[in-house]
Protein backbone atom coordinates (compact mmCIF):
# COMPACT_ATOMS: atom_id res chain seq x y z
CA UNK A 1 0.00 0.00 0.00
CA UNK A 2 2.62 2.54 0.97
CA UNK A 3 5.15 1.55 -1.66
CA UNK A 4 8.42 3.41 -1.91
CA UNK A 5 7.27 6.69 -0.42
CA UNK A 6 6.80 5.84 3.25
CA UNK A 7 8.50 8.96 4.66
CA UNK A 8 5.76 11.54 3.90
CA UNK A 9 3.12 9.23 5.37
CA UNK A 10 5.23 8.56 8.47
CA UNK A 11 5.71 12.30 8.97
CA UNK A 12 1.96 12.92 8.72
CA UNK A 13 1.24 10.00 11.07
CA UNK A 14 3.80 11.39 13.52
CA UNK A 15 1.99 14.75 13.47
CA UNK A 16 -1.34 13.03 14.17
CA UNK A 17 0.18 11.00 17.02
CA UNK A 18 1.80 14.12 18.53
CA UNK A 19 -1.52 15.95 18.52
CA UNK A 20 -3.24 13.00 20.17
CA UNK A 21 -0.45 12.65 22.76
CA UNK A 22 -1.02 16.25 23.84
CA UNK A 23 -4.52 15.26 24.99
CA UNK A 24 -3.35 12.25 27.00
CA UNK A 25 -2.14 12.33 30.62
CA UNK A 26 1.63 12.38 31.10
CA UNK A 27 1.52 8.75 32.30
CA UNK A 28 0.61 7.71 28.75
CA UNK A 29 3.59 9.42 27.12
CA UNK A 30 5.88 6.81 25.62
CA UNK A 31 3.26 4.07 25.70
CA UNK A 32 3.03 1.64 22.78
CA UNK A 33 1.20 2.07 19.52
CA UNK A 34 -0.14 -0.84 17.49
CA UNK A 35 0.44 -0.90 13.74
CA UNK A 36 -2.01 -3.18 11.97
CA UNK A 37 -1.20 -5.08 8.80
CA UNK A 38 1.77 -3.20 7.36
CA UNK A 39 5.33 -4.26 8.18
CA UNK A 40 7.01 -1.33 6.38
CA UNK A 41 4.92 1.16 8.27
CA UNK A 42 5.58 -0.62 11.58
CA UNK A 43 9.33 -0.57 10.96
CA UNK A 44 9.32 3.10 9.95
CA UNK A 45 7.24 4.18 12.95
CA UNK A 46 9.42 2.11 15.31
CA UNK A 47 12.17 4.73 15.32
CA UNK A 48 11.80 6.40 18.70
CA UNK A 49 8.50 4.72 19.61
CA UNK A 50 7.42 1.42 21.07
CA UNK A 51 5.52 -0.26 18.25
CA UNK A 52 3.54 -3.49 18.38
CA UNK A 53 3.08 -4.82 14.84
CA UNK A 54 -0.19 -6.74 14.50
CA UNK A 55 -1.72 -8.91 11.80
CA UNK A 56 1.42 -9.55 9.79
CA UNK A 57 2.44 -12.64 7.89
CA UNK A 58 4.74 -15.00 9.79
CA UNK A 59 7.63 -14.00 7.55
CA UNK A 60 7.13 -10.28 8.15
CA UNK A 61 6.58 -10.75 11.89
CA UNK A 62 9.93 -12.54 12.29
CA UNK A 63 11.72 -9.39 11.12
CA UNK A 64 10.06 -7.14 13.69
CA UNK A 65 10.35 -7.40 17.44
CA UNK A 66 7.25 -7.41 19.59
CA UNK A 67 4.89 -8.62 16.88
CA UNK A 68 1.46 -9.81 18.02
CA UNK A 69 -0.25 -12.33 15.79
CA UNK A 70 -3.78 -10.99 16.27
CA UNK A 71 -5.31 -7.79 17.57
CA UNK A 72 -7.37 -9.92 19.96
CA UNK A 73 -4.10 -10.77 21.77
CA UNK A 74 -3.86 -7.16 23.00
CA UNK A 75 -5.69 -6.19 26.17
CA UNK A 76 -8.41 -3.58 26.10
CA UNK A 77 -6.96 -0.09 26.52
CA UNK A 78 -3.37 -1.33 26.29
CA UNK A 79 -2.06 1.06 23.59
CA UNK A 80 -2.24 4.83 23.09
CA UNK A 81 -2.88 4.53 19.37
CA UNK A 82 -3.62 2.17 16.52
CA UNK A 83 -2.26 2.89 13.06
CA UNK A 84 -4.01 0.98 10.29
CA UNK A 85 -4.39 1.04 6.53
CA UNK A 86 -7.22 1.03 4.00
CA UNK A 87 -10.20 1.61 6.30
CA UNK A 88 -11.96 3.51 3.50
CA UNK A 89 -12.11 0.39 1.31
CA UNK A 90 -12.43 -2.33 3.98
CA UNK A 91 -15.62 -4.39 3.66
CA UNK A 92 -16.12 -5.00 7.40
CA UNK A 93 -14.96 -1.56 8.49
CA UNK A 94 -17.43 -1.24 11.40
CA UNK A 95 -16.05 -4.36 13.12
CA UNK A 96 -12.50 -3.38 12.24
CA UNK A 97 -12.86 0.08 13.76
CA UNK A 98 -14.59 -1.37 16.84
CA UNK A 99 -11.67 -3.81 17.34
CA UNK A 100 -9.12 -1.03 16.94
CA UNK A 101 -11.01 1.19 19.41
CA UNK A 102 -11.13 -1.62 21.98
CA UNK A 103 -7.34 -1.75 22.38
CA UNK A 104 -6.86 2.04 22.50
CA UNK A 105 -7.06 3.70 25.89
CA UNK A 106 -9.58 6.47 26.44
CA UNK A 107 -8.36 9.64 24.74
CA UNK A 108 -5.94 7.75 22.50
CA UNK A 109 -5.93 7.88 18.73
CA UNK A 110 -6.73 5.85 15.67
CA UNK A 111 -4.75 6.87 12.61
CA UNK A 112 -5.62 5.44 9.21
CA UNK A 113 -3.61 5.61 6.00
CA UNK A 114 -5.64 5.29 2.81
CA UNK A 115 -4.79 5.79 -0.82
CA UNK A 116 -7.30 8.50 -1.69
CA UNK A 117 -10.95 8.13 -0.61
CA UNK A 118 -10.71 11.10 1.80
CA UNK A 119 -14.48 11.61 2.10
CA UNK A 120 -15.17 7.96 2.81
CA UNK A 121 -12.34 7.74 5.36
CA UNK A 122 -13.66 10.72 7.32
CA UNK A 123 -17.25 9.43 7.09
CA UNK A 124 -16.23 6.05 8.49
CA UNK A 125 -14.17 7.65 11.27
CA UNK A 126 -17.13 9.81 12.26
CA UNK A 127 -19.63 6.93 12.06
CA UNK A 128 -17.22 4.79 14.08
CA UNK A 129 -17.41 7.20 17.01
CA UNK A 130 -14.05 8.92 16.70
CA UNK A 131 -13.87 12.55 17.79
CA UNK A 132 -11.66 15.47 16.76
CA UNK A 133 -11.21 13.99 13.30
CA UNK A 134 -8.41 15.43 11.17
CA UNK A 135 -7.05 14.63 7.74
CA UNK A 136 -3.61 15.20 6.29
CA UNK A 137 -2.35 14.53 2.79
CA UNK A 138 0.98 12.88 2.10
CA UNK A 139 1.37 12.48 -1.64
CA UNK A 140 -1.48 10.26 -2.80
CA UNK A 141 -2.09 9.01 0.73
CA UNK A 142 -4.70 10.47 3.04
CA UNK A 143 -4.04 10.18 6.77
CA UNK A 144 -7.25 10.34 8.82
CA UNK A 145 -6.98 10.52 12.59
CA UNK A 146 -9.43 10.74 15.44
CA UNK A 147 -9.58 10.30 19.18
CA UNK A 148 -11.23 7.36 20.93
CA UNK A 149 -13.72 7.99 23.74
CA UNK A 150 -14.87 5.10 25.91
CA UNK A 151 -18.12 6.05 27.54
CA UNK A 152 -19.45 4.42 30.64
Amino acid sequence: MLGLFVTPAVTAIGDALARAAAALPSSAVGAAIAVVGNAKLAAALGAGREVIPVGLSLRAAKKLRGAARELAALEAGSVVAVVGVDLAIAAGWEDLLRDWSRVVRDGGAIVVVDRGHAHEASRRALCGGLTEIEQRRAGRSVITSGLVSHFG
